[in-house]
């Protein structure tokens, strides 16, 4: 397992490449070109690279294992690999996601599959020796390049059926589709050109001479420039092609490995960067000047495929839970006890007192409180005080998110605790049904005694 990437950097600082000998993948954190960590050990023959739109798993062909890795890029772990046809090579996501298309091009097939469970849900027959495939960004349909068929297959993604086969030049490799989806370049490894496709009708054009061994090729994200990699050129060459005339603007042979295969464009655009097969190296080509730095990164065997991290911004959302309401206290408004003569004890319960909290706080805790605002009294007669109330809380008549105490049994000589909610968030409520016992004095005279209960919560 390698570092993972750090936690404020953003998806589009790493790149992954697939050492084809080394049975391993290296990651390169794309702002300061540093291989980082040790490099991931996937399959038998890892080829190609895909990651995911949302930046989060990396799919890896491993040509000799006839399956796909698939690695969390949160923290580099690999999962289970996923079986699919003989001699896996490229491979592509479609833009939302849900969808791989991987190309066998040992059994002449694509398989599709499910990214939410990593399965193989079909099969689609295309040409000869189906090398790489690149999806619209519509997400509609799927180019696949068949290698020794010298065409490319068109495979419909509502239904995963082939709708078109286009000629194209001798043994064609890399398929990239331009952003704007008008356009989609092959690169003719054996002729050495590139052919351009016009999606609309699936027409190709004059095809464009490149160099020799043409195999990989990308697009920047502006769809301004695309970047083919001439892998039989000695030394290694990569000829830029300015989208617009559909043809070659420059060619870089300074700082180029031998073999050059894969490519790979950031999500930012600033950067392409090169697998060198031969070298076991990558070249880091700036965009914007379309020169090679002269430090090449030593990765892992046979570098053969690259795939930057999807460009993405994050958006920090934020919104407001308001209060429902605020902390409220209800009670009856009248109660009677039952009868006593003097000495004895005048008994009952007050009926339901509920608190009501709709503050909609973190912190929802508070405290109910109960005295003996007004002493007993009647006419002629001498008052109660609280020393002679008893006020008993009792258990939850009802309750919603708690938890809720009560508090302990005593008189109402001093204002005392009724209730609480001693921890917990959000809105909450509790009602319960006190029960008041007042001791009658032997000397206490025939009459009705009225007092006053108050409840408050804070």
């Amino acid at each position: 397992m390698i570092t993972a990437p750090p936690a404020a950097a953003t998806p589009s600082d790493f790149l992954y490449v697939a050492n084809f000998t080394g049975n391993t993948v290296s990651v390169i954190d794309t702002t300061n070109d540093t291989v980082v960590g040790t490099p991931i050990t996937v399959g038998s023959g890892p080829l190609r690279v895909a990651i995911a739109p949302n930046g989060t798993k990396a799919y890896v062909t491993n040509f000799n294992g006839d399956n796909v890795s698939v690695i969390d890029t949160s923290d580099n772990s690999v999962g289970t690999p996923i079986a699919v046809g003989d001699g896996p090579h490229g491979l592509a996501f479609t833009p939302d996601g849900t969808k791989a298309y991987v190309t066998n091009a040992d059994s002449g097939t694509v398989s599709v599959i499910d990214t939410s469970t990593n399965t193989v849900t079909g099969s689609v027959g295309v040409g000869t020796s189906p090398h790489e495939v690149a999806v619209t960004p519509n997400g509609d349909f799927a180019y696949v390049s068949n290698n020794q068929s010298d065409t490319v297959s068109v495979i419909d993604t509502a239904t995963d059926t082939v709708t078109d086969t286009i000629a194209v030049g001798d043994a064609p490799e890399g398929v990239a589709v331009a952003p704007n989806g008008a356009k989609v370049y092959v690169a003719n490894a054996n002729a050495g050109t590139v052919s351009v496709i016009d999606t609309s009708d699936n027409s190709v054009g004059t095809p464009i001479t490149v160099g020799a061994g043409a195999i990989g090729v990308a697009i920047t994200p502006n769809g301004a420039k695309a970047y083919v990699t001439n892998a039989n050129a000695n030394p290694g060459t990569v000829s830029v092609i300015n989208t617009t005339t559909d043809a070659v603007s420059s060619t870089i042979t300074t700082n180029i490995g031998g073999r050059p295969t894969g490519v790979a464009v950031t999500g930012n655009g600033a950067k392409a960067y090169v697998a060198n097969f031969n070298d076991n190296n990558v070249s880091v080509i700036d965009t914007d000047t379309d020169t090679a730095s002269a430090t090449l990164l030593t990765v892992g065997g046979s570098p053969a495929g690259a795939a930057a991290s999807p460009s993405q911004g994050d958006t920090e959302v934020t919104f407001d839970v308001t209060p429902t309401d605020g902390l409220t206290i209800a009670v009856p408004a009248t109660a009677t006890l039952s009868d006593a003569a003097p000495g004895g004890t005048a008994t009952g319960q007050l009926g339901n007192v509920t608190v009501d909290d709709q503050r909609s706080l973190a912190d929802a805790s508070w405290v109910a409180t109960v005295s003996l605002t007004t002493d007993f009294t009647t006419a002629g007669g001498n008052p109660i005080s609280g020393d002679d109330v008893t006020y008993t809380p009792g258990t939850p008549v009802a309750q919603v998110n708690g938890p809720f105490t009560p508090g302990t049994p005593g008189t109402l000589a001093a204002p005392r605790t009724a209730y609480s909610k001693p921890s917990g968030s959000g809105n909450n409520t509790v009602t319960w049904n006190p029960t008041l016992d007042v001791a009658v004095p032997d000397d206490a005279v025939a009459g009705t005694y009225t007092g006053t209960v108050t409840h408050s919560v804070a």
